[in-house]
């Protein structure tokens, strides 16, 4: 579980632009269970994936998703969720 006061922080975050792996890319969700960030690519040079439904039956086109880990093997924050958390706050 994440701790509060950095949950909140984090869910400031959703919904905003941020830069992952060169890609631009938007905060999508926060798994608090999964100590997680979801980020989806946004830009048009990163194709699409096909995305299936509940039966596995690809059905549609979606943009990628990541998921990025809280936590280092060091129990320290991401340095890149860190960056984006500081950018926040100013």
């Amino acid at each position: 579980m994440i701790e509060e006061a950095l949950k909140h922080r984090l869910r400031s975050l959703v919904g905003h632009k941020v830069e992952y792996c060169g890609q631009q890319c938007r905060v999508i969700e926060v798994l608090d269970s999964e100590q997680a960030l979801v980020v989806q690519c946004m830009s048009q040079t990163v194709s699409a994936v096909i995305q299936g439904n509940q039966y596995g039956e690809a059905t549609r086109r979606v943009q990628a998703c990541h998921t990025i880990r809280l936590y280092d093997e060091t129990n320290q924050l991401d340095p890149d969720i860190d960056h984006w958390l500081n950018q926040a706050s100013l």
